[in-house]
């Protein structure tokens, strides 16, 4: 019994280790364990070694010295913020993005806490300059604020977010609206890595939105006429349910596969099949209309209408990996509503990725106000996600819903309900005022609007492909994004909360930027032969020359004496066996000229490597397929453009408007490609380096020489420096005579690289060797 009871004490009293029996390792271990849970504590007081852990043994005579180093260490954090703050003037202490030029003139632009501190400073810089102010000529405000609005959209619209743009954005008046164009700090790369690691958002509302609803076999026949034949039909069986957004290209009426218009996007309505929602780019929505009319009447169909919702229906497009976690941070869908959009969002609340989805998915969701939870914020990136959660994911992507995509923003009457009851910014002030701790979220009551919206996933297999580039250009870029439908009203309460839960602002030129990284075209710049390219073309031009003729004669590029005769535009017709090519003009539009762009691969594939007979006989099915009747296809091959890309395979990078030739020289051809041979020259000796410089030298020297005009094949219109790549990139079009030259000269010369072209800026004296692809 006593032996039993000794244990006891034995066990409940701990074993205290001597100094002498824990080994230095064990004792680095212990301290270090103390220090963890000490953790970091700044302050100072008397108090300090209250905070630390209790802890028996050899470490307890530490507590003190550790207590005075935590004070060493916040004193020397003390010491060090107040030198920064000594050196640091009030302007520098703003984050990038809210720092102003004209802060250092005029006070009242900084915020109010540092406005003292500036005051200080600006009076120690110059203490015997008297403060004088300028008499500013105070603008004398309109009577009427909305009809002096109203008078300015005169001439082009605005946006629901043009407020919010006009004061951090360039605006541009393009394409009848008033647009940002980029933000007005310095943000290339700074949109790059958002838009490839974080978020980024832009307004495309200037989208146009044309509805057209009637019966469905007389919509599907009517598009039938001016969509794309080589892609599926509108009313194909995987568009018709509404639960997948398509894609296409839109034509004159039975053109196809020349007098192309635009590339367009389609959305049915679920379950009726009455109703379908069009997206055209503003630049081209005049002559879609008039086509889409035109087709309307030559088909005879009676039941057919045509709906303006561009003043109706919001688009926002969100691009970047996370993006999804972004709009699950926003978006709050109404509790025990019903829609299936709603539930199937919330078990997708752990998906990391955009991608996931089946590329074109269509998410209907009914929603709350998002001002009363404003601001949100997105929660830390996740590593890991848990096993339930992702066979809860995986479970949805199996067993996709089929309704999932239904929700009354088809209806105008909810929309314009919407509209006109949504709560005023005020009320929602006084609501919050009223809580008893202040900075509370709102609570959604019965009298808050529920708002429809619709999400489409954005991107497809089809992104990922190789290519020239070796590696696919956006796996992680523009394929992973969102696109946001919303009603009239809501964009502005929408638009703040996603801005400040992280989302980086995008202008128009941004997009096209982001087009570029991902190596495909943007339109209208990068579709040469559309009606809207050359208007496009021409703004660019008169823009360019108007720039260059600023300069004096002896401080600007001769282009004349260098040989180039478009230095400023993309002129195609120069390719053409016609010298001066006609343009035609019809249906009261812009001018279209003769050279058309042909796309698709089958098409493409067809065109390169068949006879016409057999590209007859490839037209003749796809009209088979649609039911209609295409006109014969009697085409120039000078006159007919394919798009294509090119990567510089030496230094340097091609510009916009920059020709593109052919490489017919076989000695021009081993010169080029010399350096790839020989591409690791620090393994070979100094004889091999010193024949390398010299044969980079004399390369360099012959690279002068100015291709003759039969080797032109081609225009860049978009090139720079790729950050996606790292070297030169460009896309642009060339010829389908002169792509077949090059795959002659390839096989009669039985060339390594294939598809060696020569490329010249319209600045340059010299040409680069670059490799080509054609874009299918």
């Amino acid at each position: 019994m006593s032996s039993t009871n000794t244990n006891k004490a034995a066990n409940a009293t701990p074993v205290q280790k001597n100094d002498d029996s824990m080994s230095g390792k064990q004792k680095r271990r212990e301290r270090n364990k103390l220090v963890r849970q000490i953790g970091t504590h700044n302050k100072t007081d008397n108090k300090l070694t209250d905070n630390i852990p209790k802890v028996s043994g050899p470490i307890q005579a530490d507590r003190h010295a550790l207590a005075r180093i935590m004070e060493i260490n916040a004193m020397q954090t003390n010491i060090r913020k107040s030198s920064f703050a000594l050196n640091e003037l009030a302007f520098q202490s703003l984050p990038r993005g809210l720092r102003r030029r004209a802060a250092s003139h005029n006070l009242n632009r900084l915020p109010a806490r540092l406005r003292e501190k500036a005051a200080r400073e600006a009076h120690s810089s110059a203490p015997d300059t008297a403060l004088i102010r300028k008499k500013v000529r105070k603008i004398k405000p309109p009577r009427n604020t909305v009809q002096e609005f109203l008078r300015r959209q005169r001439s082009k619209k605005w946006l629901e977010t043009h407020m919010w743009h006009t004061k951090r954005m360039k605006m541009t008046d393009i394409w009848g609206h008033r647009i940002a164009s980029r933000p007005n700090t310095k943000s290339v790369r700074v949109t790059y890595r958002s838009f490839t690691r974080l978020s980024i958002i832009h307004d495309a509302s200037y989208m146009a939105c044309i509805e057209l609803t009637g019966d469905f076999n007389e919509i599907t026949t009517v598009l039938n006429t001016v969509t794309d034949a080589g892609l599926p039909s509108v009313g194909s069986e995987r568009y018709v349910k509404g639960n997948r957004m398509g894609n296409s290209n839109l034509y004159e009426y039975l053109k196809y596969p020349t007098h192309l218009i635009c590339p367009i996007s389609f959305l049915w309505k679920p379950h009726t099949k009455d109703t379908l929602w069009l997206w055209i780019h503003p630049a081209a929505i005049n002559e879609a209309l008039e086509f889409i009319r035109l087709a309307v009447k030559e088909t005879k169909v009676e039941n057919v209408q045509l709906n303006d919702l561009r003043e109706q229906v919001l688009r926002f497009e969100l691009t970047g990996p996370r993006s999804t976690a972004l709009l699950q941070a926003i978006l709050d869908p109404v509790q025990n509503d019903g829609t299936k959009g709603n539930q199937t969002w919330r078990d997708l609340s752990e998906l990391r990725s955009s991608c996931s989805l089946s590329p074109g998915s269509v998410l209907g969701l009914v929603v709350n106000d998002p001002r009363l939870k404003f601001p949100q914020k997105v929660p830390p990136r996740k590593n890991e996600i848990s096993i339930e959660d992702q066979a809860k994911i995986q479970k949805v992507l199996d067993q996709w819903p089929t309704d999932v995509s239904d929700t009354n923003i088809w209806d105008k009457e909810t929309r314009d309900l919407l509209f006109e009851k949504k709560i005023s910014e005020y009320a929602l002030n006084l609501r919050r005022e009223q809580n008893l701790v202040p900075g509370t979220k709102l609570e959604a009551t019965e009298a808050d609007a529920r708002i429809p919206i619709l999400l489409v996933q954005r991107g497809g297999a089809a992104y990922t492909r190789a290519g020239i580039t070796q590696k696919p250009l956006s796996t992680h870029e523009l394929v992973e994004g969102w696109t946001v439908i919303l009603p009239r009203g809501w964009g502005l309460a929408f638009w703040k909360s996603m801005v400040f839960a992280g989302a980086r602002v995008a202008g128009f030129e941004d997009v096209r930027a982001m087009h570029f990284e991902s190596g495909f075209p943007c339109f209208p710049q990068d579709y040469p032969g559309t009606r809207a390219f050359e208007v496009q073309r021409q703004l660019v031009k008169k823009a360019a020359e108007a720039i260059w003729e600023k300069r004096p004669p002896a401080k600007r590029v001769n282009f004349e004496k260098r040989g180039i005769e478009h230095p400023f535009e993309c002129a195609f017709e120069s390719l053409s066996t016609i010298e001066h090519m006609e343009l035609e003009n019809q249906h009261g539009l812009a001018t279209r000229p003769n050279y058309n762009l042909i796309q698709g691969d089958k098409l493409i594939s067809a065109v390169l490597t068949e006879s016409q007979e057999n590209l007859q006989s490839t037209l003749d099915t796809f009209a088979k397929q649609r039911n209609i009747e295409i006109e014969r296809f009697n085409f120039s091959l000078d006159d007919t453009l394919v798009k294509i890309r090119v990567k510089y395979i030496d230094r340097g990078k091609p510009a916009p408007f920059a020709m593109i030739y052919l490489l017919e020289d076989n000695k021009e051809y081993d010169q080029f490609t010399f350096h790839i041979r020989h591409q690791s020259p620090l393994k070979k000796s100094k004889r091999k380096l010193k024949e390398l410089m010299e044969v980079q030298v004399d390369a360099e020297k012959k690279n002068t020489f100015v291709p003759s005009k039969s080797q032109h094949i081609g225009y860049i219109t978009n090139g720079d420096f790729s950050l996606t790549l790292g070297y030169g990139f460009g896309i642009g079009a060339c010829t389908i005579n002169g792509l077949k030259k090059m795959e002659t000269i390839d096989t009669l010369q039985n060339r390594t690289m294939k598809k060696l072209v020569l490329i010249r800026n319209p600045y340059c004296l010299e040409v680069r060797p670059a490799q080509l692809e054609i874009m299918f």
